[in-house]
């Protein structure tokens, strides 16, 4: 969680009152459970992730963005549970995505940082990405996976997931 240094001094946790600007997530390193790769690109691009590590390794200070090393197994932590209110919201959430990095630029087997929010949710703007990398239209299929449910015999039950509202939250714990 992250608040202002003004509110931080006025701010009692035990009141239950939360302060008028904060943001928070929450941070979970998968790599103990989930291990990804990246297969099946060409030789080309390859070449130009590869480039990208090599220019930067050799000339850091050109801040050139390179893509990491995701063609090996790796690991990612996954950002969940973000939200932000208030008038420095969005730089709080700025500055705790940033934490976020340099903790997974800390930790030699996680290469990448993920975050799931929707498409209408306030947070999104404030989360720093590459466009390249990030998808407005991903589709998340929903199973359900107990016997006995209603509507199990239809086909098509388990891909239609309602929206309930603009912001998603993920528990992580919900495999």
């Amino acid at each position: 969680m992250a608040l202002t240094k003004k509110s931080l001094k006025n701010w009692n946790p035990r009141s239950g009152d939360l302060p008028t600007s904060f943001a928070m997530l929450s941070i979970w390193n998968t790599k103990e459970v989930y291990k990804l790769q990246v297969k099946g690109v060409s030789g080309l691009m390859y070449a130009a992730c590869l480039g990208s590590r090599v220019i930067d390794a050799l000339m850091p200070w050109l801040k050139f963005p390179s893509v990491p090393n995701i063609f090996k197994n790796f690991g990612f932590y996954f950002l969940y549970g973000l939200h932000m209110e208030g008038k420095d919201g969005s730089i709080l959430m700025k500055s705790l995505c940033a934490f976020a990095h340099n903790m997974a630029r800390n930790d030699k087997d996680c290469r990448v940082l993920v975050a799931e929010v929707g498409q209408m949710d306030p947070v999104r703007e404030a989360i720093p990405h590459w466009t390249k990398f990030s998808w407005d239209q991903d589709i998340w299929c929903i199973k359900n996976l107990r016997a006995g449910e209603e509507n199990r015999n239809s086909q098509e039950y388990w891909i239609k997931s309602q929206i309930s509202s603009s912001v998603i939250f993920v528990d992580p714990r919900d495999n």
